[in-house]
């Protein structure tokens, strides 16, 4: 049986879906929205290396495209359009394998929404208001314990069901979203490391060129020319094997968090990172590891 859940994602850092244009991708009402391509792959890719995780097959997951709940922010940063506020969507998935997209909404929460994630943006906080087979903190903590954080109420709206048909048919015949096809990642998820520190830059983009830079420095790696980065058709070295580069996605998200006066926090989220990468992290950033999840964070195995 297929059970539909009725998803509210608020942001708490601002996202953004341009498709290299530089401006948020609208929908017919002239609305910031997130198409329902990046909703699946990022919900299907998450809900895949869960899967993996725990030798289960890939489930089926279709959402629906993700539209504005009320009045949005919008933010202009080095040139691309940003926005914040609710967005509300829908996720469709078997019962069996509900456990698993639960698990990989509460992932999607850290890892973020939309593009440039890597930097932070994105960051938000995903609540089931909602669902086809009875109340939200029944389903929840009867199929998936492990993500009660997501229970929530409140109001849920979508436009009508023409204004979404439509939005399909403008989706299909308009927009190419296969590029996103190509970023997933399906590796198995083994463990995933916080660490949290201080910094005197504020500027994610430039925070992580300034991590790079030093981790570049302590490994010994040189690139040919000014670049700090390995062209995609070469393997790629330690540094790019973690902060990512034009073909490979980054396995190392940097969020800042101003303070007031000077300064700032960071947090580093590592990705299924080796003991060598974190060592090397907190040599040249100082923070300290804070927490360190695994698949049983997100999902119940063997009945713990």
């Amino acid at each position: 049986m297929m059970v539909t859940l009725k998803c509210i994602a608020d942001l708490k850092k601002p996202a953004h879906i341009g498709f290299g244009t530089g401006k948020q991708v609208r929908d017919l009402r002239r609305k910031p929205f997130i198409p329902s391509i990046v909703l699946t792959t990022q919900i299907s890719t998450l809900s895949l290396r869960l899967a993996k995780s725990v030798n289960r097959p890939a489930p089926l997951v279709r959402v629906s495209d993700g539209f504005l709940m009320g009045e949005e922010k919008i933010f202009k940063v080095r040139g691309q359009e940003f926005f914040q506020g609710q967005i509300a969507f829908q996720v469709q998935v078997s019962e069996e394998n509900l456990d698993i997209v639960l698990g990989a909404l509460k992932l999607l929460q850290n890892f973020g929404i939309g593009a440039n994630t890597s930097m932070g943006f994105g960051y938000c906080s995903i609540k089931v208001v909602g669902t086809s087979i009875g109340e939200s903190e029944e389903v929840i903590r009867r199929f998936n314990p492990k993500a009660a954080d997501l229970i929530g109420n409140g109001e849920f709206s979508l436009p009508s069901p023409f204004v979404r048909l439509a939005q399909q048919i403008f989706n299909k015949l308009k927009m190419n979203w296969s590029s996103w096809f190509r970023a997933m990642e399906t590796g198995a998820i083994e463990r995933i490391v916080y660490l949290a520190g201080e910094t005197e830059i504020k500027n994610p983009f430039a925070y992580r060129g300034w991590l790079r830079g030093k981790l570049l420095e302590l490994w010994g790696i040189e690139h040919e020319g000014k670049v700090t980065v390995c062209p995609p058709k070469v393997a790629p070295c330690k540094v790019c094997r973690l902060m990512g580069r034009m073909s490979d996605k980054s396995r190392l998200i940097v969020r800042i968090f101003g303070k007031k006066g000077e300064g700032a926090v960071v947090w580093l989220i590592a990705d299924n990172p080796s003991d060598e990468e974190i060592e090397a992290v907190k040599e040249v950033s100082k923070a300290r590891v804070v927490r360190v999840e695994t698949p049983p964070d997100y999902l119940t195995i063997n009945g713990a």
